[in-house]
């Protein structure tokens, strides 16, 4: 089987040569979803890596609900809403609309989650998919199929779960061919909600397994039916601005361990990746302003966008996508950080994912928070080797914790974030880790729909906020 594997692995090198470091990277994730041993793993009780509240404490903080308030509540959101209540109580409205509004069947709804969370090797997301799949009144062999090999899957679901099982472990290889067939059989929007959920479920395993959480006493708990007013949230478009331009340094020390693949793919390969990307066919459609803005609350159809991501789920999904904006919108409202250090983790996650679209986009970003464009490819091109000597000690820190976190998850320690917590206090600490499991949702839109890279910076005309 490893055997397989590796040949299958060496095929896709030859055809993207550019990858090869990526797929070293995560042959470790394809090998282990071919191992024999495919049950699900008993969530374990650990110690979290923060400070949790209890659920009364949880809804003292969050905003007010205007309905659906003192509820259980997941481990997840009383971990973030100890630095992050607001966007801890929008979180709750996003996994609510996921496990209830998604317009894929339940029982392959929750199939495709529970692959993803075992790809993670999550075993807390693992116990969620599997409620929620015996709450769609799914049979009681389903399990036992599914925890199978991929030779056992029907042939009804063996393109929707390998289709969530790659968007995992190896999105950028995806085929156009499989995409393609599960666009005939699903459609275009059932297509697109698999893309966001593969999406939603990646950076959900990421806040578990980085913040060490266990699962709760009673759970896994049903979806929490809450509700919030729209002024809890930060719904139009936000986008904070950069209080000074750091300069790198010159005569810094190297503070990590450097990493033996990370420089093997030059910074000019990367830079012709982008270029690839400019040029590539859109799996779906792309939707016009016009039409997108129909599905909008006025908040956030004020201000027309041609970001490209934005287009395609808002026009194919808005009912997953517009809670996703939400969310990302108010905690950068929340808790506003350093925008040429936001991007600059994002930047890594990108390379580590492979995701040229995304790593375009962090290159606009970085312009837009006030770096030129000899500036801008001098960072990334210090990203892209192998001494970070050139940044700060924490910063350093942080890059290789955004590596560890999209590669590995599931190898993270509590002592990972306890660095991280040291290095820049308990609030940015919280906002920084959001941030970066939020980078694990856009790279796997971006690669999942194939998104064709702007030619122009999209962000140029975002609203600044002080």
């Amino acid at each position: 089987m490893h055997e397989m594997v590796l040949n299958s692995l060496a095929r896709t090198i030859s055809k993207f040569g550019f990858l090869i470091v990526l797929l070293s990277a995560t042959l470790l994730g394809e090998v282990a979803s071919c191992r024999a041993d495919e049950t699900p793993r008993k969530p374990k009780q650990s110690t979290p890596s923060v400070a949790m509240l209890n659920d009364e404490e949880c809804w003292k903080q969050m905003p007010a609900a205007v309905s659906g308030s003192g509820q259980t509540l997941p481990s997840w959101a009383k971990a973030v809403a100890s630095q992050l209540p607001r966007t801890a109580a929008a979180m709750l409205q996003l996994d609510l609309v996921h496990r209830t509004k998604n317009p894929l069947d339940p029982v392959l709804r929750a199939k495709m989650r529970w692959i993803i969370a075992h790809a993670n090797r999550c075993a807390y997301s693992e116990a969620y998919a599997l409620a929620d799949l015996k709450r769609a009144c799914a049979d009681a062999t389903e399990l036992e199929v599914l925890s199978g090999t991929a030779a056992s899957w029907s042939e009804a679901d063996r393109d929707p779960l390998e289709f969530a099982r790659l968007l995992t472990v190896a999105a950028p290889t995806i085929s156009d061919e499989l995409f393609e067939r599960l666009r005939s059989r699903f459609g275009d929007k059932q297509v697109a909600a698999m893309v966001l959920l593969g999406a939603y479920g990646n950076f959900q395993d990421r806040i578990v397994l980085g913040l060490n959480l266990s699962l709760e006493e009673d759970g896994p708990l049903s979806p929490v039916d809450v509700r919030f007013s729209d002024d809890a949230f930060q719904i139009a478009p936000f986008f904070p601005t950069q209080k000074e331009i750091p300069s790198l340094i010159n005569s810094g020390e190297n503070v990590v361990a450097k990493d033996a693949e990370w420089s093997q793919i030059s910074f000019s390969e990367l830079q012709s990746g982008l270029e690839r990307q400019r040029s590539r066919m859109s799996r779906l459609p792309v939707p016009l302003w016009d039409e997108v803005k129909k599905n909008l609350p006025p908040a956030m159809a004020a201000r027309p966008t041609q970001i490209v991501w934005n287009l395609v789920c808002s026009g194919y999904v808005p009912e997953l996508a517009i809670p996703w904006s939400i969310a990302t919108r108010t905690m950068w409202a929340e808790s506003p950080t350093d925008r040429i250090f936001e991007e600059s983790l994002f930047w890594i996650q990108t390379r580590s994912i492979g995701c040229n679209y995304c790593m375009g986009h962090c290159e606009m970003l970085l312009e837009v928070a006030g770096l030129d464009k000899n500036a801008i490819s001098e960072r990334t091109s210090q990203l892209a080797g192998s001494d970070w000597s050139a940044f700060p000690p924490a910063e350093q820190r942080a890059y290789a914790y955004a590596r560890k976190l999209s590669r590995t998850p599931w190898e993270l320690r509590p002592d990972d974030y306890a660095i991280l917590e040291t290095d820049l206090g308990s609030e940015k600490a919280m906002a920084t880790f959001w941030w970066l499991c939020r980078g694990l949702y856009m790279t796997r839109v971006s690669d999942g729909f194939q998104l064709p890279l702007e030619r122009e910076n999209v962000f140029q005309s975002l609203p600044m906020t002080k």
